[in-house]
């Protein structure tokens, strides 16, 4: 099989990193940064990237170092979205610092066989019809790295971007934002809450080992140059007028002050070349959503890419990366330029809205929506051109209990082995799926707990739902196949693989 080389250790490029190199791809890591840092800017994991992890089995550790918190503030110190109402394994999001996450997911992806090579700084790149040659600068020397796809997930002022010659088209804000770690003397209760009021917004985060992660956006500060450093005096006072006590802030770990952009690149992939995570769009924070984008385009492309490096990706199915992850971040900039602007304007419209949305976020069905949208479950890839339409195609569907032939197991359970999942519920599937045997698991389990989910779904490696149907239309199921798992094996036999 050939290799790939990802540019950029942060949760995108490690993420990418697992997945190719558990699906047998070579897969070699640069990261310019000599050693991993242990400052943060994301602190929290959304519940459909913690699922995603779950497929491969890497959830727990990565939760077992933070802290679930189900009950997320509004803004007014009274309501609070109650994650505890979604349907998954993962009903909270997960406080935890991003050199955590990045620690987690860099042991899993060397466990899975990927190679970590730091202090390599990536200087120029050539491409021609087979590979990618990269010029990389070490600590003491130069050399060549060549491979058949290179990742650029090497953030904002990606280098593999520029030296691709790939647009990243946007704007900057001219506002700036404060992010520190600190201890306080006078923590709220409950420890995870924000106030957003006309002066600006404060969040507040427990990391668990005595810091606290505060996020501030004060309007009076926001002019402020982002290479002017941040006092604890400037904290102290943004904090007691905008959250309306002093929480004691003292003995700083780590404060920044930064200015974001909302950009996006032109195109995801140019030849053999592709982009994933902030390399390829970047956003106000608002939302916590810049890591989960990031790992979902890990997942999205990492099946995807290692189906055409292994030679059996259908037509079309790399390009269907960009197809399907562009307009995701498309819709997630404007909606973190919508959210921005509703923490931070103090106008009379803007001070108006907040308080209907705490009022209405008081009232448990209306929050589900905001709930399903932040925790990434509204997600939907468009259906292949000229598909069958199904409802399920392209959605998420609920962990589930599946009573199988070897007991009950969960339905994310099944993705250990990165592959095509065939869930049979009586239809007989084994003799059309049997030569596609090396890159689908056929299933045959009935959905318990009172789901009704059709006859028969074809999951891709990602878990979305590629095809479902009833069992009067198996006839449509090989053209699925072939579809989304390329041309049936000429070796394969009627020993169909089965989930452990």
């Amino acid at each position: 099989m050939g290799s790939v080389v990802v540019v950029g250790a942060g949760p995108t490029g490690l993420a990418l990193a697992a997945e190719l190199a558990g699906a047998g791809v070579a897969c070699r890591v640069l990261e310019k940064r000599a050693r991993p840092t242990p400052w943060s800017r994301a602190c929290g994991v959304e519940p459909r990237t913690l699922e995603l992890l779950d497929l491969r089995g890497g959830a727990a550790e990565l939760v077992d170092r933070g802290l679930p918190w189900a009950r997320q503030p509004v803004g007014d110190g009274r309501a609070f979205l109650d994650y505890g109402r979604l349907d998954t394994p993962h009903p909270y999001i997960l406080i935890i610092p991003q050199h955590r996450t990045e620690e987690v997911l860099e042991a899993q992806a060397v466990r899975a066989g990927a190679e970590i090579a730091r202090g390599a700084r990536v200087v120029d790149m050539a491409r021609d019809d087979d590979a990618v040659t990269l010029t990389v600068a070490g600590e003491d020397r130069t050399w060549t790295e060549r491979a058949d796809y290179v990742v650029g997930c090497d953030g904002v002022r990606s280098t593999v971007r520029e030296l691709a010659g790939i647009g990243f088209h946007g704007h900057a804000y001219e506002q700036s934002l404060v992010v520190a770690d600190v201890r306080l003397h006078r923590p709220p209760d409950p420890e995870v809450d924000a106030r957003i009021t006309g002066r600006g917004m404060v969040a507040v985060f427990p990391f668990g080992d005595g810091l606290y992660r505060l996020i501030v956006l004060d309007r009076d500060r926001m002019a402020a140059p982002a290479d002017e450093p941040v006092t604890v005096a400037e904290l102290r006072d943004s904090v007691v007028t905008i959250f309306g006590w002093d929480l004691g802030v003292h003995d700083p770990w780590w404060m920044s002050r930064f200015r974001c952009a909302e950009r996006q690149a032109e195109r995801y992939r140019l030849g053999r070349v592709l982009l994933a995570g902030d390399a390829a769009h970047t956003h106000m924070p608002s939302g916590g959503q810049g890591l989960q984008l990031g790992v979902q385009d890990a997942f999205n492309l990492g099946w995807k890419l290692a189906a055409e490096v292994a030679g059996w990706a259908p037509p079309g199915l790399l390009d269907s990366y960009e197809r399907e992850r562009w307009p995701i971040a498309a819709r997630m900039l404007r909606r973190t330029e919508l959210a921005f602007r509703y923490e931070t304007s103090s106008s009379l419209p803007a001070r108006a809205v907040r308080r209907i949305g705490y009022l209405l976020m008081r009232f448990g069905p209306l929050q589900m929506p905001v709930i399903r949208q932040f925790a990434g479950f509204t997600l939907r890839y468009p259906p292949p051109p000229s598909a069958p339409r199904h409802r399920l195609v392209g959605r998420r569907l609920p962990d589930a209990r599946l009573r199988a032939d070897h007991g009950v197991v969960r339905l994310l359970e099944l993705f250990r082995r990165r592959r095509f999942v065939l869930l049979d519920q009586g239809a007989g599937v084994e003799g059309i799926a049997s030569a596609w045997a090396d890159r689908v698991d056929v299933v045959r389990a009935t959905v318990l707990d009172g789901r009704r989910w059709p006859d028969v779904v074809l999951f891709r490696p990602d878990a979305f739902v590629a095809w479902a149907g009833s069992r009067s239309r198996l006839h449509r199921l090989s053209e699925a196949l072939s579809s989304w798992c390329g041309a049936p094996s000429p070796r394969a036999t009627a020993d169909v693989g089965r989930h452990p």
